[in-house]
């Protein structure tokens, strides 16, 4: 759990630290693996992987994938996409939210990847209650996360102002520095559409989007 008194640091600019991170490189190895780790866990919307080039994934099951080291991973990666894709990861699996906290809880308070990966949990419950009847007919069951701690500590709408867009746009607040023509929330909701589709199938997500205007 993220310490009460910690907040982001207004200097914090996500598109910057990825940046940093690339390091003028562009590694398809490293998209590769992250790319097959996230397929252990249902999260497939990526390109790339085993499966582009015509292997088999079968090193990658999820009791081999060891979730911490792969949200952390995440967290650090040098490409947005990647980033983004814990988003998915948490609505496709809910209950991971508890691994993704104590991810953060290693971190140092001044880590990048601990703001990183605060915007994006935030921003994963946001999309929750923002698709919530959706989500509900896909996944029977579906346990709402709950960052209750987190809003308060950071003076953040609630989740369930405005069906999660106020939050959601907070959530982005967090994350885009100076750089203040960056629509993060379009990405996020793209990536929330994959993650309905994956769990729902494309037919039944094609027929709910009709019916809603999505």
């Amino acid at each position: 759990m993220m310490d009460d008194k910690q907040e982001p640091p207004e200097a914090y600019d996500d598109f910057l630290d990825t940046l940093a991170r690339q390091g003028g490189r562009f590694d398809p190895s490293a998209w590769d693996d992250l790319v097959d780790r996230l397929a252990a866990y249902d999260v497939t919307h990526l390109a790339g992987g085993s499966v582009a080039y015509g292997r088999s994934a079968s090193d990658h099951e999820s009791a081999s994938v060891e979730l911490g080291r792969l949200i952390r991973d995440l967290a650090r990666a040098p490409e947005p996409r990647l980033r983004d894709a814990v988003i998915a990861l948490l609505l496709r699996h809910s209950e991971y939210a508890s691994a993704v906290r104590a991810v953060m809880s290693l971190l140092p308070p001044d880590d990048p990847g601990r703001f990183s990966l605060t915007a994006r949990l935030l921003a994963a419950a946001a999309l929750q209650r923002e698709h919530a009847a959706t989500w509900a007919r896909a996944l029977p069951g579906y346990q709402q996360i709950d960052v209750a701690d987190l809003v308060t500590a950071l003076d953040l709408p609630a989740p369930e102002e405005d069906d999660g867009r106020a939050l959601l746009a907070a959530a982005q607040e967090l994350v885009r520095g100076r750089h203040r023509t960056l629509d993060y929330i379009d990405g996020w909701e793209d990536v929330a559409r994959h993650a309905l589709r994956e769990t729902m199938g494309v037919a039944a997500f094609e027929h709910i989007m009709a019916a809603v205007g999505g």
